[in-house]
C-alpha cells in the first residue's frame, strides 16, 4: 500500500487489488459485537480531531465535543489514581505518544470508571502507531497492560518502534525570481533532512516554514507551494518527498514617506539605508525603524510597507511623534575618591530643524568640579555619524595637584560595526601647581587625538561575555601653538566571561606611554597616575607614581595597571566578589607595582552593577591597611 500524506486528509493509493481496505471494513473488522462497532465509530472521530503531531493534518471542528467528553475529568473519583508509563522510546517520539494517548489525560489524576478506562486502554495501540508514524516508524511491536494496583491503576505500553522508513527520494525545488536568490539557494543547500535519513515530518514541517518565512522577509508576497507532498510506500518500506515552491516576482520598496512636522525632510531621507525601487528586505526596515528609535528626537516610530494592490512595490510609510523638546536631570554621590558630589545636567534634542542639539553639565565634588558644553550636528549618516563643538573648564584641587584646564574644540564620531571610532582637535590651556613647585606653571596645547574602542558583548550593562578593545593617540607640537612636543598612546582592555549561572570572571588592563621634550612642561591632566576605586583599590585616589624629594607624587610617564575579579551570585540580584589590583605609573622602563587585594559585595542594579568595596593596599606606604570603596555603572 502506498499512502500520500499531503498537507491535510490521508490520501490511500492502491498499488494491487488486494489491499483495498475502506475505513468502514478496517473497523468493522476490529470489532466482535455492535458494541465493539460502536467503539470503533467513536475511535475514528478522535482520529480526526487536531492534536498531537501526526502523519495528516485534519480539521474536525463537529468532533470537538465528542473530544471534550472523552476526556473530561468524571466528577466520581472512587477508582483511585491513574498512572501511564511509556518503556523502550527516546524523545522526542516518547513525548509525541504520550501527548497522543487520550488516556494519558488522566495521568496523576483519579481514574475515570472502569468501562470507560478500558475503552481509553483499547485505542491506545492505535494512537501510539500515529504517533510513531511521522518519525518514520510504521511497524513498532507494542505490549500494553492495564492492570490494577494498590493505588488504583497502571498502564504500561512497552514498544519496540521497529525498523525506521527511510527517504529514497527527496525533490525539493524553488520556482521563480527566489531561485536565483542568494538566501534560497543557501537554504536549499542546508537542508535539515537528506536523501537516505530516516523520514522525519517535523524537519519537513521545518523545510517549509523556512521557505514561508524566508519569502516574507524577502518581499515575496505573491509565493505559493505548487507541490507539497510525502508519499510513502509500506510495500518498499521507502518514502518519497516532492516539495516544489514557486514564489514568483520579488516585491520593490516604493516611495519611503516620513510623516512629521518638525524635522527637515533632508535629514530624514538620510536615515534609510535603502532607496525606492531597490529589493524588499524587511530587516532593512527594522534597521530603520531601530535607527530612527535610537535618535534624540522620537517619542515614537511606526513603519509601513504593506504591498500595493496591483502592482509590484511595496510603498514604505514612517509615522514619528516627537519625543521632549528638553531633558533635565540631577544626580548626587559619595565616592570614597571625590567625596561628596552632585551633577546637574540637560539636553536639547533638537535645536532646529536640521537636528542639531546640545548637551550642558555642571559637576561639582570636593576634589574636582567641570563645566562641560557640547553641540552636536547630525553627519551624512546620522546614523553612524556626528560632528560635535565641545567647550569645558576642569578645577582639580587635590593635596599637592592642583590645576584648572580650559578645552575647546571639535571632534568627529562614527560608529563603524562594533568599532565607535572618535577623532579630535582641541585648543587646551592649564595653570598648574605640583609638588614642590613654588609657582604656577602654564601651558598651551594643540592636541589632535584619536580614539577608537570596539565592544562585543551580550548585554553592555551586566554582561555574561564581553571583550572591550580601545587605544588612543594624541600629541602636540611646538610648530603649532603649542609649548612643548609629546605624543602619547593608551591601550585599555576589558574582558568578562560568566563560568557559570552564578559566577563571573573579570579581567582588565591598562598601559600608557608618553614621549615628551620636557616632561615639566606636561600638564597635571596629561600626567600618568593611578590608585583609587576604578584603578588599584586599597590606595587612595592618583596615590601611585613618581614622587619629589618632598615625597608628592608628582605623575609619571607611562602607565600599567592589571585587574583580576571573581563574581558570585549568592541571591537573587546580590554577589560577592574578590579581586587582586596592581599597577604604577613610572618614567624608567622598570615599573614597581603596587598591589591591592579584597572582597566586595555587589547588586545588580538597573543602572549597572553597585560595587561596595573593602580593600588593603598590600604595598605601605601608600597603600592603606582597609580601604572603603564604592562605584556604580556599567562593566563595559
Amino acid at each position: 500500500m502506498v499512502k500520500d500524506y499531503i498537507d491535510g486528509p490521508i490520501h490511500f493509493q492502491i498499488s494491487d487489488d488486494d489491499n483495498v481496505i475502506s475505513f468502514m471494513t478496517y473497523f468493522l473488522s476490529r470489532s466482535k459485537s455492535a458494541f465493539g462497532v460502536w467503539l470503533a465509530f467513536w475511535s475514528l472521530c478522535l482520529t480526526l480531531l487536531n492534536g498531537p503531531l501526526s502523519a495528516q493534518e485534519v480539521t474536525a471542528e463537529p468532533a470537538a465535543d465528542v473530544q471534550s467528553a472523552a476526556v473530561a475529568e468524571p466528577p466520581v473519583a472512587q477508582n483511585g489514581t491513574l498512572s501511564v508509563v511509556v518503556e523502550g522510546l527516546d524523545e522526542p517520539l516518547r513525548d509525541n505518544v504520550l501527548a497522543s494517548l487520550d488516556i494519558n489525560h488522566f495521568a496523576d489524576k483519579p481514574a475515570p470508571e472502569e468501562i470507560r478506562l478500558n475503552w481509553l486502554h483499547r485505542q491506545a495501540e492505535h494512537e501510539i502507531r500515529q504517533a510513531l508514524q511521522p518519525f518514520g516508524y510504521f511497524e513498532p511491536i507494542i505490549e500494553a497492560a492495564l492492570n490494577r494496583t494498590d493505588s488504583g491503576w497502571e498502564a504500561r505500553y512497552r514498544i519496540q518502534p521497529g525498523r525506521p522508513l527511510r527517504v529514497t527520494e527527496l525533490d525539493v525545488k524553488v520556482l521563480g525570481e527566489g531561485a536565483q536568490d542568494p538566501l534560497f539557494q543557501n537554504l536549499l543547500a542546508n537542508l535539515p533532512l537528506a536523501q537516505g535519513q530516516v523520514l522525519d515530518q517535523p524537519r519537513y514541517e521545518q523545510i517549509k516554514s523556512a521557505m514561508e518565512a524566508l519569502a516574507t522577509e524577502r518581499g515575496y508576497f505573491d509565493a505559493r507551494f505548487i507541490e507539497r507532498a510525502i508519499r510513502v510506500d509500506l510495500q518498499a518500506y521507502t518514502a518519497t518527498i516532492r516539495l516544489h515552491y514557486d514564489t514568483g516576482q520579488r516585491y520593490r520598496f516604493g516611495n519611503i514617506t516620513f510623516k512629521q512636522d518638525f524635522l527637515s525632510p533632508e535629514l530624514l531621507a538620510r536615515y534609510p539605508s535603502f532607496k525606492p525601487d531597490d529589493p524588499y528586505n524587511v530587516y532593512q526596515l527594522l534597521k530603520l525603524q531601530t535607527d530612527l528609535s535610537n535618535s534624540p528626537y522620537f517619542s515614537r516610530v511606526e513603519v509601513n510597507a504593506p504591498p500595493a494592490a496591483g502592482t509590484s512595490a511595496a510603498p514604505v510609510d514612517v509615522e514619528l511623534e516627537p519625543g521632549k523638546q528638553r531633558k533635565y536631570s540631577v544626580g548626587v554621590g559619595y565616592g570614597t575618591d571625590t567625596g561628596f558630589r552632585g551633577k546637574l545636567r540637560t539636553e536639547q534634542h533638537w535645536v532646529n530643524r536640521w537636528g542639531h542639539h546640545y548637551e550642558a553639565e555642571l559637576g561639582l565634588s570636593q576634589i574636582k568640579s567641570l563645566v562641560g558644553f557640547k553641540y552636536l550636528i547630525p553627519g551624512e549618516n546620522p546614523v553612524t555619524d556626528e560632528y560635535a563643538i565641545s567647550a569645558g573648564y576642569v578645577q582639580q584641587n587635590d593635596d599637592d595637584k592642583d590645576y584648572h584646564t580650559y578645552k575647546i574644540g571639535g571632534s568627529l564620531q562614527q560608529q563603524d560595526g562594533k568599532w565607535l571610532k572618535n577623532y579630535s582637535l582641541g585648543l587646551q590651556y592649564d595653570e598648574f601647581t605640583i609638588g614642590n613647585r613654588p609657582s604656577t606653571e602654564e601651558s598651551l596645547l594643540l592636541i589632535p587625538g584619536l580614539n577608537w574602542t570596539w565592544v562585543d558583548a551580550d548585554d553592555r550593562t551586566y554582561p555574561r561575555r564581553g571583550l572591550l578593545f580601545g587605544f588612543g593617540l594624541r600629541g602636540a607640537t611646538t610648530a603649532l601653538l603649542s609649548d612643548t612636543n609629546f605624543l602619547q598612546g593608551t591601550v585599555q582592555v576589558r574582558w568578562i566571561r560568566a563560568l557559570n549561572d552564578d559566577s563571573r570572571l573579570l579581567v582588565r588592563g591598562d598601559l600608557g606611554a608618553t614621549v615628551v621634550d620636557d616632561f615639566e612642561k606636561l600638564p597635571t591632566s596629561l600626567r600618568f597616575f593611578t590608585g583609587g576605586d576604578a584603578t588599584v583599590r586599597g590606595y587612595s585616589f592618583e596615590s601611585i607614581g613618581p614622587s619629589d624629594p618632598d615625597g608628592a607624587v608628582v605623575g609619571g610617564k607611562n602607565l600599567i595597571v592589571a585587574s583580576l575579579e571573581y563574581e558570585h551570585r549568592v541571591w537573587k540580584d546580590w554577589g560577592v566578589a574578590a579581586f587582586v589590583d596592581t599597577g604604577d605609573a613610572f618614567d624608567d622602563v622598570d615599573a614597581e607595582l603596587k598591589t591591592g587585594v579584597g572582597v566586595g559585595v555587589r547588586w545588580r542594579s538597573p543602572v549597572g552593577p553597585m560595587r561596595l568595596d573593602f580593600a588593603s593596599g598590600l604595598d605601605r606606604p601608600p597603600g592603606d591597611t582597609f580601604r572603603f570603596s564604592f562605584s556604580i555603572g556599567p562593566d563595559l
